[in-house]
């Protein structure tokens, strides 16, 4: 569904009975809209954009991210992870800036995360004539849940840690970790292209932001580059619990190892014990021997003993 809002010095956005921006495309009044990649794509014709942005409007865009700077707008595709913190899907976003108009185009959103932010957007008291303000605000709300997000994987790669440290059972920590790392690249690539796009805006080639919207593109530059940073920050812990993981499991494997080592070796005499009577040879004197049994079972008893003495000394 399309919104149309326009304006207003006293009461600040509202709702336009407006259908279409057909009425509005001559219009000098500020509007901010949101629109569908359909509606926009004829928005789009109608005012004659450039035609590399339609050719890519009306064919699957696969682009992450798209910045098109023309003398008297831009226009620009950001993939956006959603607003619900789900860091497995992420949506495609449009924005279309000029000096008396911002719209926000719905260009692939999976669980109307979009219109959420849109809705936050417009309900901001603070909201005023001006796009990098707008900007700002809808920018700051697609990304007002991932606090939450850094928290969780924290708390859960924390989680992991404890169990390291005190030799508990670890079942499903690596999943966790490998799960976290996957969490941890998707939001650094969105923060990275977020902050590429912000920063593109920032350099206002075609002048169509004033200072005001230069100073609010710049504020919310900083909060994802902060973001960034507490990701790099997470990524970088995520990892050393995976090392410690690792090394827990090679100390694990390697203890495994001895003790089957020992056993082993410990054994081995036996075997050899065994394998040596076990010849069907007629001369072997113990066979005739009444304590021949007594003798054999005392010899392997004694290279048991004897094996663990010398393994247990060159352990210490």
């Amino acid at each position: 569904m399309d919104y149309i809002y326009k304006f207003d010095t006293d009461n600040g956005f509202e709702k336009s009975d407006i259908k279409s921006f057909y009425d509005v495309i001559e219009d000098d009044d500020f509007y901010l809209m949101y629109l569908g990649k359909d509606s926009f794509i004829d928005f789009a014709k109608t005012y004659k954009l450039d035609n590399a942005i339609i050719d890519l409007l009306v064919s699957d865009i696969s682009t992450k991210t798209y910045m098109a700077v023309e003398d008297n707008y831009t226009f620009a595709i950001l993939e956006m992870l959603d607003i619900k913190g789900n860091l497995d899907t992420s949506d495609l976003v449009g924005f279309y800036i000029e000096n008396n108009r911002l719209i926000i185009v719905d260009l692939y959103d999976r669980d109307a995360s979009t219109s959420v932010a849109f809705r936050r957007m417009i309900n901001k008291k603070s909201a005023a004539r001006s796009p990098g303000r707008l900007l700002k605000f809808f920018i700051a709300a697609l990304i007002s849940n991932h606090t939450r997000v850094f928290e969780d994987i924290k708390n859960q790669t924390a989680a992991v840690e404890d169990r390291i440290i005190k030799n508990r059972k670890l079942t499903n920590s690596i999943d966790i970790i490998t799960d976290n790392r996957h969490k941890a690249l998707n939001l650094y690539t969105s923060y990275e292209r977020l902050i590429d796009a912000l920063e593109l805006l920032t350099e206002n080639e075609n002048d169509i932001f004033d200072e005001d919207d230069i100073k609010h593109l710049k504020s919310i530059t900083f909060r994802v580059e902060r973001y960034s940073s507490n990701i790099t920050y997470l990524n970088d812990y995520i990892n050393n619990v995976k090392d410690s993981y690792t090394s827990k499991m090679d100390l694990s494997m390697n203890n495994t190892m001895k003790i089957l080592t020992v056993i082993t070796a410990i054994f081995t005499p036996i075997t050899i014990i065994t394998g040596w009577y076990g010849m069907n040879f007629n001369n072997m004197p113990e066979l005739q021997w009444n304590f021949g049994y007594i003798y054999v079972i005392v010899l392997s008893l004694t290279s048991i003993i004897l094996g663990f003495i010398i393994f247990r000394r060159l352990d210490k």
